[in-house]
């Protein structure tokens, strides 16, 4: 007869117990602790313990920007889906500067920040002077705000983002620069960097000269238009005076003076009518001799 034996061994595993004993001197005393974290982290008025069993997994969370682990992995496998290019605000002064900034987003929606001189910069189009190794984008002069368009690569993914680039001075633009007459103006209806934009230049021949028709807002390459004044009779001592065109953010005074070639004009009281672009000045105390009459124009 055979006897047969069977042998059986359990793996108990227990939590671990970080233990301190008493502690105690002439200068101090420590009492004992005793405490089981169950490989977790633990604390106590003395000190902390860090375990590594148990907890493997879960949660974690971080302000700006977040990441978060997946709960029960002890790692995890992603990959790189896009890079966000992005900067704050999305725009920039003409001449001047603006930070970008570059995030790599995984398969599992979370992001990563990248540092900027790790991302390779470029300009895409606009006005734009380039964008340095730290990821700093330099702006050109502009006469209107215009679309820019850089774009940063990384990790085998690149993408681009849209800056605008804000007009910020009305003459300041190329060889438009410093001359009194909007930028944007000069652009419209003579293009870039034409010398007969000048504003005493009057390339349409009509007597009145480029700045002179910027101030009326008349048309500089047409010569038929122009500011015009007429004196219709009425009723003495009234005098209309009929003036056109009159446009907003305009400041429009009637003047007088007796002589034509000496004296000072100086500004004069009358009723005013508006219709369809033309004034109707009516001066109620003209005189029954000569008088010369002159439209101020001003743009504040």
């Amino acid at each position: 007869m055979k006897t047969f034996y069977s042998f059986g061994c359990a793996l108990v595993l227990a939590p671990l117990a970080a233990m301190a004993g008493s502690r105690s001197s002439a200068s101090y005393s420590v009492p004992a602790d005793v405490a089981d974290s169950g490989g977790r982290r633990t604390a106590t008025a003395a000190y902390s313990n860090d375990g590594s069993i148990g907890g493997i997994g879960g949660l974690s969370t971080v302000g700006a920007p977040a990441r978060i682990a997946k709960h029960g992995y002890p790692g995890q496998l992603l990959d790189v889906t896009n890079i966000v290019i992005s900067a704050n605000p999305a725009s920039i002064n003409e001449n001047s500067t603006r930070q970008l900034a570059a995030r790599l987003a995984y398969d599992d929606a979370t992001v990563l920040p990248l540092p900027a001189a790790s991302v390779a910069w470029g300009v895409v189009s606009g006005p734009l002077s380039g964008v340095n190794a730290a990821g700093v984008a330099s702006s050109t002069n502009v006469y209107v705000d215009t679309l820019a368009t850089v774009y940063g690569a990384s990790a085998g993914r690149s993408n681009t983002l849209g800056l605008l680039v804000i007009n910020t001075g009305i003459d300041d633009f190329a060889s438009y620069a410093g001359d009194g007459i909007d930028d944007a103006w000069q652009v419209q209806y003579f293009g870039l960097n034409n010398p007969n934009a000048g504003p005493g230049f009057d390339p349409d021949g009509d007597g009145q000269t480029n700045y002179f028709e910027y101030v009326a807002t008349t048309i500089p390459t047409n010569a038929s238009s122009k500011f015009r004044l007429n004196i219709d009779p009425a009723p003495d001592p009234w005098k209309n005076l009929r003036f056109s065109p009159v446009a907003e953010k305009r400041l429009y005074t009637v003047e007088s003076r007796l002589l034509v070639n000496s004296g000072i004009f100086g500004a004069i009281l009358g009723n005013t009518n508006d219709s369809a672009g033309e004034r109707t000045f009516t001066d109620t105390n003209a005189l029954s001799g000569t008088k010369f009459y002159r439209v101020r124009i001003e743009f504040p």
